[in-house]
């Protein structure tokens, strides 16, 4: 009997090291054809279809753990299965509707793509390529032949789409407009041709006391949209600091706008691309008639009683074309490059009331510094490269959120230059669960802004202090005056 049990338990212990053994080191199932039809135009469905055509990719369709000792030569495909890789990888890894593990040490020395798939990296890892990771573009591995099919899930969208909260979008306050409420509304027809699309949004602003709205009508006929808008709004031409949601909080706790504004009526014919692509043109003829608006004493918890005047602008219409390039791509695991550069131009000889050839160029680049930390760079150039710029198409800075040691919006001109780059340590130690680890930083910028004539004088400030959540605070230091100063900031994702 005990002979047995011995026998038993030996037996027990191989078929479990065996099975092991295979989750570790063997390779997934290999060798059946895969096939894939993709959809015209779409960026991702080409890039796959390309992998599969040129590559002699292994095959994997069952959950592996790659160990740190091994080396796996070639591209990697994988269906419907969990990767969890602590070796290394001499290729490019395609997953599809599945998930992929990047453990400490590990390399990949192409490119990783998931696809409807779940994608976890690791700061210790390395992968030389480009990460694309979209798990929003759902994808299905299906029996065929022998072999497996990929087939794209293709979800209708909603003929009605209200905006933000059954159709109300989050309020916004400046000392310009106060309170603006807004309500939106997409119509789509999605089974038509091109798939048009109406878009409808309606505003109250407080402070004016007036309704105000947009019209915009799109078609989709693939890798391009074009369309015409029409609307009464207030603009600005500082949305490159800080956006309408995350500069409501600093205007209604400390005072501080961000932005300076003017009204406008605008009708334009937009034409574009579309669909997956991390670089994105567009064309613009655009008429406007803008004039001034002016800052009201509205209500603030904590800022002073002088209320900071909206500059005026010069009155009349202007009819211009404008052809922009935007780009947003990641660079490694975590990284992010966004930039655009945009002319616009008009003739007063042909129509309008201005003349004037307007250049922007504008890029941010976020990128893992050593371990978890970040180093921050932006930059941006915008003037008149002819004629007189409107004072609608002036912008500036200064303040808080950008040079601390001066006031807000000081610097304004239509030509403008300023750039920064900061570097961010988080305390891991002192982390508060979702509100993510507080961090130490230090950021040196400098800027600014002129008319054609003057002579170019730049202001610069050296900043340290603390971020924890939306929460910023710190000391600025001026090297040209030796005047420091210390200040406390909202700072949502993407601000300056």
């Amino acid at each position: 009997m005990k002979a047995r049990g011995a026998l038993g338990h030996r037996l027990v212990r191989w078929v479990l090291s065996s099975c092991l053994a295979t989750v570790l080191v063997a390779p997934p199932l290999l060798a059946q054809e895969v096939t894939f039809h993709p959809r015209k135009g779409n960026a991702l469905d080409l890039r796959l279809a390309d992998f599969l055509a040129e590559r002699d990719a292994e095959v994997w369709m069952r959950d592996t753990v790659v160990s740190a000792d091994r080396h796996v030569a070639g591209d990697l495909l994988v269906l419907e299965a969990q990767v969890r890789l602590s070796g290394s990888v001499d290729g490019d890894i395609y997953v599809v509707d599945g998930d992929l593990f990047l453990r400490p040490g590990a390399h990949v020395s192409g490119d990783i793509v998931v696809l409807s798939g779940g994608y976890h990296g690791s700061g210790m890892a390395t992968v030389d390529g480009d990460v694309t990771w979209r798990p929003a573009e759902r994808y299905s591995v299906l029996p065929s032949g022998g072999g497996f099919e990929i087939h794209p899930v293709v979800d209708v969208p909603d003929v009605v789409d209200l905006h933000g909260l059954y159709g109300f979008e989050v309020p916004t306050y400046q000392r310009v407009d106060a309170v603006t409420v807004a309500w939106g509304i997409t119509l789509r027809a999605a089974t038509w041709a091109w798939k048009p699309t109406l878009e409808l949004v309606g505003r109250y602003r407080s402070g004016q006391g007036e309704l105000e709205g947009t019209v915009r009508q799109f078609w989709h006929p693939g890798p391009v949209e074009f369309g015409v808008e029409a609307e009464r709004a207030t603009h600005t031409n500082e949305e490159w600091i800080r956006g309408g949601v995350s500069n409501s909080p600093s205007y209604l706790f400390i005072g501080d706008d961000f932005r300076d504004y003017y009204g406008a009526d605008r009708v334009a014919f937009v034409l574009r691309g579309s669909g997956d692509r991390w670089w994105t043109p567009m064309v613009r003829v655009e008429w406007e008639d803008a004039w001034s608006r002016r800052a009201g004493d509205h209500f603030t918890l904590f800022g002073s009683d002088t209320v900071r005047e909206n500059p005026p602008v010069d009155d009349g219409s202007t009819w211009s074309a404008a052809l922009a390039v935007s780009a947003d791509r990641r660079t490694g695991e975590t990284g992010r490059l966004a930039g655009k550069v945009l002319l616009e131009g008009a003739d007063s000889t042909l129509a309008g009331d201005f003349s004037y050839l307007l250049g922007e160029v504008t890029a941010r680049w976020r990128t893992p510094g050593f371990g978890a930390h970040e180093l921050d760079l932006f930059a941006l150039a915008r003037g008149d490269l002819a004629g007189t710029l409107p004072g609608q198409r002036w912008t500036g800075f200064g303040g808080r959120a950008t040079l601390p040691t001066f006031d807000v919006m000081e610097f304004r001109g239509p030509r403008v230059v300023y750039g920064h780059v900061g570097y961010a340590i988080p305390l891991e130690a002192l982390r508060a669960g979702p509100l993510g680890a507080p961090g130490v930083f230090a950021r040196a910028g400098m800027g600014r802004a002129w008319e054609a004539g003057q002579s170019v004088d730049w202001r610069v400030n050296l900043v340290a202090g603390l971020r924890f959540w939306l929460l910023e605070g710190g000391i600025a230091w001026d090297p040209d005056a030796s005047e420091s100063r210390g200040y406390a900031i909202f700072r949502f994702p993407g601000d300056l």
